[in-house]
């Protein structure tokens, strides 16, 4: 073989390689999971329209593509978390075994197999037009979820 030949050769084979890396580049990146959230009115909230401090009027409900067994979940005020690599969550729960596969649960509520980190806590209350972020593991696969709570309530 000539060296020219060589060369092209070579050259064609990195190329090929080069577009294969290109076509399948995500399936070398670590799986992630994906989340989506939607804000409820309580069923206390739809029954008392006049409102009351004392009670929640909504439920953060956060879904995801498939059903996980969490190990897992925190929820984090984000400007607390952009400042301090530490930062305090407001909802922490974790599995030391084995939890029940999950696709949906609402922020505070119990999700089978998970306890809080910290015995007897209790999730903090979430504040309007605060952003938070939702971090979700299941094993070794992750996700992060970003979310806000907003008055969306017409004014009479």
């Amino acid at each position: 073989m000539s060296k020219k030949n060589i060369i092209i050769l070579t050259v064609s084979v990195l190329a090929v390689a080069a577009f294969y890396l290109y076509l399948y580049w995500d399936s070398f990146h670590k799986p992630h999971i994906q989340i989506s959230h939607t804000v409820r009115p309580t069923a206390w909230a739809l029954s008392h329209p006049s409102g009351s401090d004392d009670q929640p009027t909504r439920t953060v409900m956060f879904g995801f593509e498939h059903a996980y067994r969490l190990t897992s979940v925190k929820v984090l005020v984000l400007s607390e978390l952009e400042t301090n690599k530490f930062a305090h969550p407001i909802w922490d729960l974790i599995s030391d075994s084995n939890s029940a596969p999950t696709r949906a649960f609402a922020y505070g509520m119990h999700i089978r197999g998970m306890h809080p980190s910290v015995k007897g806590a209790k999730p903090g209350e979430l504040a309007l037009n605060v952003p938070y972020r939702l971090i979700v593991e299941a094993g070794n696969i992750n996700g992060e979820h970003d979310f806000t709570l907003t008055d969306d309530t017409p004014h009479q």
